[in-house]
């Protein structure tokens, strides 16, 4: 299969995260042929004190209808921590057997969840990380006056523990600030009913959400909407997108027979 068939991975990241961060990963999928895209959230950055609630579920909606609509791009869709919010509310409507039968082309083939937040319909981040027993991060100040979110000194330990201490310190030096409302933003038209196919990856060392967690969260979806998930288990923090790359391409690029 060359580059031209191969579906377009569209990596959507977590909190305070840039596409700085996901630098290992697109290079590494694009030697192997696969067209990557790694989304911007519109919450991170200069426009975090201004950004409006629900922004980057609008966001991401826009850049997978213009791959998937007008470029007729097969999608695979990764979902990293907080990524699995507007990542989980971006796909009904857009998945590959829905516009088969609409006889378009191109759709999303796959929905992968790395270590994320997968929240029920009408849950907030916060209600979802309670529900799943999983603490509050102690890595992450808010500035009530501007209701902007930033990481402190405990991040580096949290997020890339399993990275050198120098790749470490240089990818925190690289997140940025972020809205403090996409905590409290109920979550719509989740894609846990539709027939994508759905891959949770469970990070065993992760610092931000817990093994237990991890596996809790899909469970507390499972529960209440059903439907097969296919999952993994990788022995890294929550960052394996710099820490074990070739590990979770090859996750990624599995085709299931």
């Amino acid at each position: 299969m060359d580059s031209s068939t191969k579906p377009t991975v569209v990596f959507v990241p977590g909190v305070f995260h840039t596409p700085v961060h996901a630098e290992v990963l697109v290079e590494c999928l694009r030697t192997k042929g696969y067209p990557t895209e790694v989304v911007s959230h519109p919450t991170i950055g200069t426009l975090a004190a201004s950004a409006p609630p629900n922004a980057d579920a609008a966001h991401l909606r826009q850049v997978l209808e213009e791959l998937v609509n007008n470029q007729q791009k097969e999608i695979i869709l990764l979902c990293h921590s907080y990524g699995g919010v507007p990542g989980s509310q971006s796909v009904n409507g857009l998945e590959i057997s829905s516009r088969a039968r609409a006889s378009q082309k191109g759709g999303i083939v796959k929905t992968i969840f790395l270590s994320a937040v997968i929240p029920r319909e009408g849950d907030t981040v916060v209600q979802t990380l309670v529900g799943s027993e999983i603490p509050p991060g102690e890595w992450i100040d808010r500035d009530p006056a501007t209701g902007v979110s930033f990481v402190n000194a405990k991040a580096s330990a949290t997020l890339f523990h399993d990275l050198p201490a120098d790749r470490a310190e240089y990818y925190v030096s690289k997140l940025e600030p972020m809205s403090a409302h996409v905590v409290s933003v109920p979550v719509s038209n989740v894609c846990w009913d539709n027939d994508v196919p759905k891959v949770a990856i469970f990070c065993k060392t992760d610092r931000v959400f817990p093994l237990d967690g991890q596996r809790r969260m899909m469970e507390r979806v499972k529960s209440t909407k059903g439907g097969d998930w296919e999952t993994y288990e990788m022995d890294c923090g929550h960052s394996p997108f710099l820490s074990h790359v070739e590990e979770l391409v090859e996750i990624i690029t599995l085709t299931k027979a």
